[in-house]
């Protein structure tokens, strides 16, 4: 398990993390964007429009065509898919963060879905920002 430094806005403190090296896997991520899709349905207030849950649809869309099919796409359709789907997620963290839903499972399935892409690192700081509890026992442990 790699280490990375990592700035939490909160606080503006320096922190080791540690993070998972993971593999893309298209099709568990079609799983994981369901469960944001859940979860932002869940925490969002219910007479307003969410846009959170617009983007989070976005990202299922994107990836449903990998749901049930364990084959991996050619390496070019994979890279395409995934910069796609990162820049979706990017600007789904923004809208969590505006409209202030971010919770502890919304912060850990970001960093899950970031993981499914490949981008564990990223995905640490990202799920942070989402809401996920920074001691978390779900969360990467050192050692």
């Amino acid at each position: 398990m790699k280490q990375i430094p990592i700035t939490h806005r909160s606080n503006k403190s320096e922190a080791t993390m540690p993070y998972l090296n993971t593999p893309v896997n298209l099709s568990h991520a079609a799983t994981v964007a369901r469960r944001i899709c859940a979860r932002i349905a869940q925490s969002a207030p219910q007479e307003t429009d969410c846009e959170s849950l617009e983007q989070a649809s976005l990202i299922l869309a994107e990836l449903y065509p990998y749901s049930y099919d364990e084959l991996d796409p050619s390496p070019p359709e994979q890279m395409i898919v995934v910069s796609h789907t990162l820049d979706l997620t990017r600007h789904l963290v923004n809208l969590i963060q505006i409209e202030k839903i971010g919770n502890d499972r919304i912060g850990q399935s970001i960093r899950n879905l970031y993981e499914c892409l490949g981008r564990s690192e990223e995905g640490n700081h990202m799920g942070l920002l989402a809401g996920e509890n920074p001691n978390s026992f779900q969360r990467p442990k050192l050692g």
